[in-house]
């Protein structure tokens, strides 16, 4: 098994795993942990998506998980195969070693004691940096969930005047812990570090003596404001942390599910038009796209099956297609290669060459694929890929088969 992340790397790491499976005389199959962090690097999606594209199209297996780090993806994944190898890989730099994959090795030979692990060389990479201009949701500002911080605030402080009747103001600040933490669980740092800065000046003006003066100097005010800060951040990033986790989970759960009834429908599939059309209507209602399946039928691409009901394609549609069945790349729209095009044309590669090609377009002509889709058309890619290899052989295995009248003679 070979662990796939999306970077420049992953090429040269797929080879060797290859070569490394041949050697042995054995399958092989990579797999991508998908972790939180993920979802805010589009270029790594895509990536990945490449990797594990090519990787079917070596003969690989490919599988994608959820998990909360990589190291407990990959140990986990591991305990519920029959893999005895992982290829990993680990960056190098100023020619010397450099083991950046120590943590990640160090998790699986804990979790894992029989497994034999291949470190891979590659060269050192600049970890992706997080746009500027896309901030952490936790980090967006929006005017309505400061203003529920401070009617929080203010209730409490209602409150706290109350219970002010019955007990010293001194032992009410632990009341302003409520909307701190309450706003930072449910909106992010900037409300709940409006309901501590908030708090924190309601409960010097109103309930400390002299009341309506405000001490910003006074030791219980700044030892006050720094922990309402701290319980706020650390709130916030846990809630953030936790909701990302959570939401990752639900989508790749939904994502296995339609992905594992796909794969069951085009095992029971005997024919090529049986295949292309449960192709296309699992890619249609899965990614809410037009999608085309096209094959060669006699030296030319004919529609095997679409959905909706497909037209003609224009010029550069056409020349997008028959790029995409020619060298064997992703063409059309959202790629490099032609993207004033309407429709992207995903060729299925298999160790028998390109045995169909895929489109697949938007009625709003935006791109068909975003990068949160990528990871899931390149398992549906490669999983229609191989149901093809598997007609293709069943057809060649009908054609060198003698006729049943020379059988019997």
């Amino acid at each position: 098994m070979v662990a796939v992340s999306g970077g420049r790397e992953t090429a040269g790491l797929l080879d060797h795993a290859e070569r490394l499976a041949t050697a042995l005389g054995i399958g092989w199959e990579a797999l991508h942990v998908e972790t939180p962090e993920q979802e805010h690097d589009p270029d790594r999606v895509r990536g990945v998506a490449e990797a594990l594209s090519r990787a079917a199209a070596l003969g690989a297996s490919i599988a994608t998980i959820a998990a909360a780090t990589v190291g407990d993806g990959l140990s986990a994944h591991l305990r519920s195969s029959r893999a005895d190898h992982l290829v990993i890989g680990a960056a190098r730099s100023d020619g010397s070693w450099r083991r950046s994959s120590d943590k990640l090795a160090a998790t699986v030979s804990r979790d894992i004691a029989d497994i034999a692990l291949h470190i891979y060389p590659t060269a050192g990479a600049k970890p992706a940096r997080r746009s500027l201009a896309a901030p952490s949701p936790a980090l967006t500002v929006c005017p309505r969930h400061v203003a529920l911080a401070s009617l929080a605030v203010a209730a409490t402080l209602l409150i706290a005047e109350g219970l002010q009747l019955w007990m010293s103001s001194r032992s009410l600040d632990l009341l302003f812990l409520f909307p701190v933490i309450a706003m930072s669980a449910r909106y992010g740092f900037i409300p709940g570090l409006t309901a501590a800065f908030l708090s924190v000046l309601c409960y010097n003006f109103f309930l400390l003596r002299p009341a309506f003066s405000f001490d910003p100097a006074a030791p219980q005010n700044v030892v006050m404001g720094v922990v309402l800060a701290v319980v706020s951040v650390y709130t916030g990033v846990m809630t953030h942390r936790l909701r990302s986790r959570l939401v990752l989970s639900d989508r790749s759960a939904q994502e296995n599910a339609s992905l594992a009834a796909f794969a069951q429908r085009l095992t029971g599939d005997a024919s090529w038009e049986a295949t292309a059309a449960t192709v296309c209507e699992h890619v249609h209602r899965l990614l809410n796209v037009h999608t085309v399946l096209l094959r060669e039928v006699g030296g030319e691409l004919e529609v095997a099956a679409a959905a909706p009901a497909f037209e003609e394609i224009g010029p550069v549609d056409r020349a997008a297609l028959d790029w995409a069945w020619q060298h064997g790349t992703a063409t059309g729209a959202g790629t490099a290669t032609l993207a004033s095009a309407n429709w992207q044309f995903q060729p299925l590669k298999t160790s028998l060459g390109i045995l169909a090609v895929l489109g697949l377009a938007r009625a709003d002509g935006r791109d068909p694929t975003p990068p949160h889709q990528q990871l899931m058309l390149s398992t549906i890619l490669a999983q229609a890929a191989l149901a093809h290899e598997r007609l293709r052989l069943e057809d060649d295995m009908k054609a060198s088969r003698p006729p049943a009248d020379e059988q019997r003679d």
